[in-house]
């Protein structure tokens, strides 16, 4: 072999090595991008709504220190509130988001005569963990804030209902279908598929060509997280919600994180159940998720799923 064969043989090997360690790394800081989302911009801050709210801190089931924020209900102007413990609902935030993001939706709980508890997912916000979880461990940060609100004083146990976005929605219906203290659940634009889901994330935020990083990256999260995230099902905790009531929430003119996962979600799921679409609430609610046709749906079913008046 000449020595010019040499060379150009030596070239290629190195050049098909350079670009599989440069594929890997991308793949490498792609996965790390998902596991670590950026902290959400232009949220609702807490000093701009109208009630109180209080910083506190529970153990997720798993042993996780969970952030959250209590915020009671509120008595009518001029009036005072007629019982101390009074039914509550659990919110729980999307994929990167915090909080913060559900400070609209509290705002709408407190002033219906609800407690809202809205938590930070574990790797989110104030919450301890070294990553997000992808909804694959979240549910124990659910189960946890239920364990909580057992202790309060001011909570009707009986009442207790969970609220959720996306993969928020996800872990709230897979931690109802563990505890049966839950007396119903909402999911908006919900996942039915983890693996889905985190995969449109990645899509969205990183924007690399599906064929090339896809699977490494959904790969090296998995094995991140110590969990394949399709052993993780929305859909089969879906099924074992029955008999209690599930809502289920599209949003119209918007791009779903998961296209179809609605439908699929509450399709997996037994009577009593229902899809209701939303009006473009940029359009309806001067940009808040909180519009009037949307308060009255939530309020509703919250009202019938504890046994209240309307």
């Amino acid at each position: 072999m000449t020595t010019g064969w040499k060379v150009g043989i030596g070239t290629v090997v190195l050049i098909a090595t350079l670009s599989v360690g440069m594929w890997f790394t991308i793949a490498y800081i792609s996965a790390d991008a998902i596991l670590n989302p950026a902290p959400p911009r232009k949220l609702p801050f807490l000093a701009d709504q109208m009630f109180a709210a209080q910083a506190v801190e529970f153990p997720a089931r798993d042993g996780v220190r969970i952030g959250a924020l209590w915020v009671p209900t509120v008595a009518p102007a001029g009036s005072e509130l007629q019982q101390t413990r009074r039914p509550t609902v659990i919110l729980l935030h999307g994929y990167g988001q915090t909080r913060d993001a559900l400070l609209p939706q509290a705002e709408l709980m407190v002033n219906a005569g609800f407690n809202a508890f809205i938590i930070d997912f574990r790797g989110h916000g104030t919450s301890a963990g070294e990553v997000a979880a992808l909804g694959t461990l979240d549910a124990n940060d659910v189960l946890g804030a239920i364990d909580y609100l057992m202790s309060r004083p001011d909570v009707d146990t009986t009442r207790i209902g969970v609220q959720g976005i996306s993969m928020g929605a996800a872990a709230g219906v897979i931690a109802a279908a563990q505890d049966l203290r839950v007396r119903g659940v909402i999911a908006e634009e919900p996942v039915s598929s983890l693996r889905d889901a985190v995969w449109t994330a990645y899509r969205d935020r990183l924007s690399l060509p599906a064929f090339l990083f896809r699977d490494v990256t959904l790969w090296l999260v998995e094995r991140r997280l110590e969990q394949p995230l399709s052993e993780v099902s929305p859909t089969e905790a879906a099924a074992r919600l029955t008999p209690r009531p599930l809502l289920v929430i599209d949003h119209a003119g918007e791009a779903p994180v998961e296209p179809g996962g609605a439908n699929r979600l509450l399709n997996a799921a037994g009577a009593p159940k229902e899809l209701w679409v939303s009006p473009e609430y940029e359009a309806v609610g001067e940009g808040s998720p909180v519009s009037p046709a949307y308060a009255t749906h939530v309020l509703g079913f919250w009202r019938t799923s504890f046994g209240l008046q309307p």
